[in-house]
């Protein structure tokens, strides 16, 4: 059950936002609650979640997903807890809740802020959600916190641009092309890396996607051959429906596309039209963007383990 809230938490959408005129495209950040947050309540836990999210969004950053290599994560400390005799009994809590930002797959602490807040419920579980509650995203203190992350992430690019491209080179080597992808087009225009990326970006797009299209249209044909039946159709046009139409497989993908429809129309395996439908080719998506999009899907199916020892 826990997993399933962490995986929840942890959702995955690129946003890309600029403040105060300086150009921040391509920074990330993603949000990740600990599990030695258990002793907070679940309920709690999400909505401290969607707190993380909002302080990201709203905060103009992207906000990162599965695999975001830098996180904002929390850690909260009861000051005090008191029943308050009412009718019914309440809780009262003051919290510290302390939010720290760093790279958390090197285990490296970039900057932290803390902040106090009280709530009072019927019970524990509601007396942590007023005191989340209270946390709000445009409080100075966060929006310091979170510039002072964009500074450190632009300044950890700059410094290691050298070992993030060798890194994506030698992923390439292996054939790669997906992880090499995602490590160049993580790099944030705004750094002075990105100029040394720029142009491999494109080229390690088409490889990823060809290779890609290759995999996917192999597994789907399989599966359909396998068993020719609406299920089947199901599994398999969910396969084709992550393929990007820019692959030069496009073509094949589309053929047994219209093939799995109009069998499962023939055979009345369906009563209304397929319910899978096949990427469209977007003119107004740029390289980049379009590079960044295979890294979302790609990070999709990755589950870091943060390393955020030492922090608090």
């Amino acid at each position: 059950m826990k997993k399933k809230i962490y995986s929840f938490m942890l959702l995955c959408s690129f946003t890309l936002v600029a403040q105060n005129n300086v150009n921040y495209d391509g920074i990330f950040l993603g949000s990740y609650i600990p599990q030695q947050l258990e002793s907070v309540p679940a309920y709690a836990q999400s909505m401290l979640a969607n707190k993380l999210n909002q302080i990201i969004t709203k905060n103009d950053i992207g906000q990162g997903g599965y695999d975001a290599q830098f996180i904002i994560t929390p850690n909260i400390i009861v000051l005090s807890k008191d029943i308050v005799p009412t009718a019914p009994p309440s809780v009262a809590l003051n919290l510290e809740v302390t939010l720290y930002v760093g790279d958390g797959i090197s285990g490296t602490l970039f900057t932290s802020e803390s902040i106090q807040v009280k709530g009072v419920g019927t019970n524990e579980n509601k007396a942590y959600m007023a005191a989340i509650n209270q946390i709000k995203p445009k409080n100075q203190a966060l929006q310091n916190l979170v510039s002072r992350s964009k500074d450190r992430i632009i300044e950890y690019y700059n410094k290691n641009c050298s070992v993030i491209i060798n890194r994506a080179d030698a992923l390439a080597a292996q054939n790669k092309y997906d992880e090499a992808l995602v490590a160049l087009a993580g790099i944030p225009e705004v750094s002075t890396c990105f100029n040394s990326v720029k142009t491999k970006i494109g080229p390690m797009y088409v490889k990823a996607i060809n290779i890609g299209c290759k995999r996917k249209l192999n597994e789907a044909k399989s599966i359909w051959a396998a068993n020719q039946d609406l299920s089947a159709a199901n599994e398999a046009g969910s396969i084709l429906a992550l393929i990007e139409p820019e692959a030069t497989c496009f073509p094949e993908v589309r053929s047994l596309y219209q093939d799995i429809a109009q069998r499962i129309k023939a055979k009345e395996l369906l009563d209304r039209d397929w319910e899978y439908k096949l990427k469209e080719l977007d003119v107004e998506r740029s390289s980049i963007q379009a590079a960044r999009d295979v890294g979302v899907a790609y990070g999709l199916n990755q589950q870091p383990i943060y390393n955020i020892r030492g922090w608090y």
